[in-house]
């Protein structure tokens, strides 16, 4: 996170769209793969919480409890009037474990940065298109994350000699 701070003689909304033309001017520089783009969100760090809320499930992992919060109830809520910032702490995020013996994933002809790209590039939570009409404007989401050990052993990508490789025949 990057907190910007100004004088207090300058107008705040020029401000606003300055910081806005500069997050468009730098997207040319940013990585391809970042997980979400640069957002802002003008707040004032004096002001106390004025709600918190807590989530819980007796039917859901806590996993899945944040991941709602995350992607849907804190967007939901950021999209009220009125509202300046959003924060989400606690929870779990998903985590798996990728091992892998290097001598052996060399006689496959690959490289570890092979393996890393690939789920990385296989791995995408993102806007996949949209569609823009006069009035509206839909965003197209697909989630293509691998979220559990039991995907990515069904999970296999192409190589460079065009044949598919299934994680579950890497050496480990």
């Amino acid at each position: 996170m990057i907190t910007l701070q100004f004088v207090l003689d300058l107008n705040i909304d020029v401000a606003e769209q300055e910081v806005q033309a500069a997050i468009n001017a730098s997207g040319t520089y940013l990585p391809r793969d970042l997980p979400n783009p640069p957002i802002y969100s003008k707040t004032n760090p004096a002001d106390a919480p004025i709600l918190t809320l807590a989530l819980t499930s007796e039917s859901m992992p806590l996993s899945k409890v944040e991941d709602f919060a995350d992607t849907r109830f804190a967007q939901k809520i950021s999209q009220l009037s009125g509202v300046g910032l959003v924060s989400i702490s606690g929870g779990q995020k998903p985590a798996v474990r990728v091992r892998i013996n290097p001598t052996a994933l060399s006689s496959y002809g690959l490289t570890m940065e092979d393996v890393r790209s690939a789920i990385a590039q296989s791995n995408v939570n993102q806007a996949k298109g949209a569609f823009d009409g006069a009035r509206q404007a839909y965003a197209i989401w697909a989630n293509d994350q691998l979220l559990s050990s039991a995907q990515y052993r069904r999970w296999s990508w192409p190589t460079a000699t065009a044949h598919r490789c299934a994680c579950r025949t890497l050496p480990k």
